[in-house]
């Protein structure tokens, strides 16, 4: 019985030891562990635009730790760039790695003691690895403190454009073994933040400068100073405009108004961010005595040039339209226009021929010759009488008339009923079809044929056959079912 009782014992206390032998071995590796984590910290209090900064990793603790990593380091790589890594004032005779991917806001780095962990290891496994005295006499010293180290500095450049707080986070802690070659877990502690001040600019250049649609001479240049422009005697006043590269610089215009003959100056001044750099850029306006700056052609969209000529005092301009200036090549022209209407008219020459006006449109560069008694003008469109090609035909019902619009009078054709007109036109750009021309209301609109009705009575008298030839078949078959019946019915017989 005595036996039994103490195999019984034997059997619960040696499994009972076991399980403490082994938790107290987890307790012994775990008591270095939890006296080590990394924080972050960046050395600069402050940082503008364009600064070096310094991020330290720095251990709460170093238990004769012979290798760490890697250790992985967010930032924000949007608004600073990793630039490299210093090991730490007290990590003589470690070896540093790192991995940075620049599309990557995670950088890790490494580092490794190789001569103290191969002598650890030869210790372990020499001759006197059985000794304890001698392992004592020859154990290889690890560093070792109990106070917080700086492991490693990452230097990261800030971005030029940069402002505000930038940030640094620790990722994944891993690979930190001591010289007992037992592996060491490190929580994570604090990151790190940083202000940035933003970086105030020097630039007191400009980025683009104009004087309304006029041309400058020479073509713009952010390091050219000094420009020409020249306006008819029409223009008193100018728009100019100047943008500056950074938009936080001021730009003070000088002068463009009430222009005089000759030479007129106007300033245009760009002060920087930081209020010291100026520049100043200077546009000589030149406004002629004459309506007409000499020199001046324009091309159409056929590829024929004009020339801008003085157009004489006799010249007759048509009802409406009054004497404006237009801007051709970054130059000044006199022209006629007319309220609402997109075309302007323009006194040039074409080669050897007679100069006269000519319908400009400025969107599509065409040009063709006024003519008086064949021009129809509405708001926003100018429609010229056209020659009907001999494949265009007559709408059905209409004959040839004369068409009275306004105080102009077309050849076009009227319905049968005299209720409509039409006329064959051609718009600016050349296309020509027929126009319906409403003599009353002053309008003109594109000219579309009524639509045929012979097919619809056609349509019409199919449907009602079909349904008459219907209707017959199922009187017939009502009939014949009824005849059938009346003939089964049994008919009584005299007796």
């Amino acid at each position: 019985m005595k036996n039994s009782l103490h195999k019984i014992c034997v059997s619960i206390l040696l499994p009972l030891l076991l399980c403490i032998t082994v938790l107290f071995s987890f307790a012994g590796s775990g008591r270095a562990a939890g006296g080590v984590t990394v924080n972050l910290a960046f050395r600069e209090a402050s940082a503008q635009a364009g600064d070096i900064v310094h991020l330290d990793v720095s251990f709460t603790s170093f238990p004769s730790i012979t290798r760490f990593g890697p250790i992985e380091i967010g930032y924000d790589k949007d608004v600073m760039e990793f630039q490299g890594i210093e090991s730490g004032p007290t990590m003589e005779g470690y070896s540093f790695s790192y991995d940075n991917d620049p599309d990557s806001s995670i950088m890790s780095f490494s580092a490794v003691n190789e001569e103290v962990e191969a002598q650890i290891i030869q210790e372990a496994t020499g001759e006197n690895a059985k000794d304890p005295t001698a392992r004592a006499l020859n154990r290889v010293p690890v560093y070792s403190s109990e106070t917080p180290v700086v492991v490693a500095t990452l230097k990261f450049q800030i971005h030029e454009q940069a402002g505000g707080e930038i940030k640094a986070w620790l990722g994944s802690l891993s690979g930190l073994r001591d010289s007992s070659l037992e592996s060491v877990v490190a929580g994570s502690g604090t990151g790190a933040s940083l202000v940035v001040q933003a970086k105030v600019s020097s630039d007191a250049t400009l980025s683009s400068l104009s004087v309304g649609s006029f041309e400058l001479d020479p073509e713009f240049d952010p390091g050219i100073f000094s420009y020409n422009v020249i306006v008819s005697k029409n223009t008193t006043d100018v728009a100019v405009n100047g943008v500056a590269f950074n938009l936080k610089s001021k730009v003070d215009v000088e002068g463009g108004s009430d222009l005089q003959i000759g030479n007129n100056t106007v300033l245009v001044r760009v002060t920087a961010e930081d209020g010291e750099k100026t520049n100043t850029y200077t546009i000589n306006i030149y406004r002629s005595d004459s309506l007409l700056v000499e020199g001046i052609s324009i091309q159409d969209n056929q590829g024929i040039s004009y020339d801008f000529v003085p157009f004489p005092e006799t010249l007759v301009i048509p009802s409406g339209f009054y004497q404006s200036s237009c801007v051709v090549d970054g130059k000044e022209v006199p022209c006629f226009r007319k309220d609402g209407v997109l075309s302007v008219l323009i006194y040039v020459q074409e080669g050897e021929t007679e100069p006269g006006l000519y319908v400009y449109n400025q969107e599509t560069d065409s040009m063709r010759r006024f003519e008086p008694g064949r021009m129809l003008l509405r708001s926003s469109l100018i429609l010229t009488v056209a020659e009907k090609p001999v494949d265009v035909l007559v709408p059905e019902g209409f004959t040839p008339a004369k068409i009275t619009y306004g105080n102009t009078e077309i050849d076009g054709y009227v319905s049968k009923d005299g209720a409509t007109k039409i006329a064959y036109l051609k718009t600016e750009d050349g296309k020509a079809r027929f126009y319906v021309i409403d003599s009353t209301g002053k309008d003109f609109y594109p000219y579309r044929a009524p639509k045929s009705t012979g097919n619809l009575f056609l349509y019409l008298f199919i449907v009602c056959a079909s349904i008459a030839v219907v209707e017959a078949l199922i009187i017939g078959i009502l009939f014949y079912r009824r005849r059938i019946a009346y003939r089964r019915q049994v008919k009584p017989r005299r007796v």
